[in-house]
């Protein structure tokens, strides 16, 4: 048999199959229009209720019911295996995906969903492999899905991959086409520190240099790259940190010990102490500034000043454990010696305090220290400081 013949067989048989599929898809539909519909079911209708309301467990035994019912209802299927992924039961969620893929009546696009949802669940459930597998079947089926696109960014974004992740976040900006350029920026951040911990200065230089012509507004860049300049280029580096505190007000504690590093090694401490009175006559409650004030006059041997500064810290703030702290070692410094007092100072110092509580924006998660990308959802920038007001009956 000669492979013109043979040829020509497998494209008949291929295009039967493919015609199958296809007669078996309209079929599947024709059958759908012809008999009741699921929408008309109470189930659904009360499911939708549930999903709306928030209530997840509720949604997901009325839309199961649903399922059961009409086992051709690919859409209830696909939302009912995202529910039982954000709702931790996730091998559920893989069976009625594989459920899903096992069938021979997918459209293209209801086979590439139900793929990309898979790839999801098995991210959450730490099958990272699989997850890439499956992410990287939608995208043979698919090259500008969103869904396994977005996914398999944050794959690379939990394995560290970062120069893989802002490859795919500069394509998704393109097929979204938003402004991505905050996200971008943080993954050139995280480049640089990538390369600073191999010991590639000039690569680190560069992709910070990169993150902040990207936006002004990532603050690890300009923090990366001020302690480049720093050693050599004190005056630089501190007009780096100054413009980040500018462009990002609410995170200016995060420079104060650098600023007073690199102000006294250019020979201008006294622009530290300028710079802190100017914040806390801007945000009288700034608790942050008093204390890095506190810290500067103290160490500058001006005790009684230090301690005038944490009075008011305590009186606007007295939850924050480290302004009692420090008030402590103020109060040493004035000459506060007694045997009860230095056995305070010492537990509360070796103590470990819940100092300085941060909550994510997105999804309210909290970490004690400042993150730049969310542990929880993932998203970047999205972590502040929780600002917590006196107590009852103070001012």
């Amino acid at each position: 048999m000669s492979d013109t013949v043979l040829l020509a067989l497998l494209l008949a048989g291929i295009a039967g199959l493919l015609a199958g599929r296809a007669w078996a898809a309209a079929n599947r539909r024709a059958e759908l229009r012809e008999g009741p519909s699921f929408r008309t079911s109470p189930h659904f209708t009360q499911g939708l209720h549930y999903l709306t309301a928030g209530q997840t467990g509720p949604a997901i035994r009325e839309l199961s019911k649903v399922s059961r019912e009409n086992p051709d209802a690919v859409e209830v299927q696909q939302v009912l295996a995202s529910l039982l992924r954000e709702a931790g039961q996730v091998e559920r969620a893989i069976q009625v995906h594989q459920g899903l893929l096992s069938r021979d009546d997918l459209t293209r696009a209801e086979r590439a969903h139900a793929l990309a949802s898979l790839g999801t669940t098995f991210r959450k459930a730490g099958f990272l492999d699989r997850a890439s597998r499956s992410f990287a079947e939608v995208l043979e089926i698919d090259p500008k899905n969103i869904h396994a696109l977005l996914g398999l960014q944050k794959l690379y974004e939990e394995q560290r991959q970062w120069s893989e992740a802002y490859a795919l976040e500069t394509r998704l900006s393109r097929l979204r086409k938003t402004d991505d350029s905050l996200v971008l920026g943080y993954l050139q951040a995280e480049m640089a520190r990538e390369a600073l911990e191999a010991g590639d200065r000039q690569a680190a230089e560069q992709a910070f240099k990169t993150a902040l012509s990207l936006d002004r507004r990532v603050f690890p860049a300009h923090l990366g790259l001020a302690d480049l300049y720093a050693p050599e280029n004190p005056r630089m580096a501190a007009g780096l940190l100054e413009e980040a505190i500018r462009t990002s007000p609410e995170r200016a504690y995060l420079a104060f010990e650098r600023l007073a590093r690199v102000y006294g090694a250019w020979g201008e401490p006294s622009r530290f102490v300028a710079l802190c009175e100017g914040i806390v006559r801007q945000d009288p409650r700034d608790w942050r500034a008093r204390v890095a004030l506190a810290r500067q006059l103290r160490g500058d041997g001006r005790p009684e000043e230090s301690y005038g500064l944490l009075l008011r810290a305590l009186e606007a703030n007295p939850q924050v454990l480290l302004v009692h702290l420090e008030m402590g070692r103020t109060l040493r410094a004035l000459g506060v010696r007694d045997e009860a007092f230095e056995g305070y100072m010492a537990t509360a110092e070796e103590s470990v305090f819940y100092r300085d509580p941060h909550i994510c924006t997105a999804c309210r998660y909290r970490a004690d220290d400042m993150l730049w990308r969310c542990p929880h959802c993932h998203e970047w920038n999205t972590f502040v400081e929780e600002r917590l007001g006196p107590a009852a009956g103070t001012r």
